[in-house]
C-alpha cells in the first residue's frame, strides 16, 4: 500500500497494478519483509500484460459486471 501503486487484497490474493519493474519490487519486498520474521511465505504469481492499457484492475470487473447486469 505504501508503494503507491494500485492494488486491491481479497480472502486470496493481492492484486498489484503498475509498470513490472515497480511491482516486482513490491512482491519482492513483501515477500522478504515477512520471511524476515520467519513467516513462511508463499507467491504465487499471474501476470496479465497488456500494453496500452491502465486500471484494468476495475475496468474488467466492471465490464463482466455490465455483462451480467443485461
Amino acid at each position: 500500500r505504501r508503494s503507491g501503486l494500485k492494488s486491491r487484497t481479497n480472502s486470496m490474493f493481492t492484486e498489484i497494478e503498475g509498470e513490472w519493474d515497480e511491482v516486482m519490487s513490491v512482491v519482492k519486498k513483501a515477500t522478504f519483509h515477512f520471511a524476515e520474521k520467519g513467516i513462511r511465505t508463499e507467491v504465487i504469481m499471474k501476470a496479465d500484460i497488456r500494453p496500452g492499457h491502465t486500471n484494468m484492475m476495475t475496468r474488467k470487473v466492471a465490464a463482466v459486471e455490465d455483462i451480467l447486469k443485461k
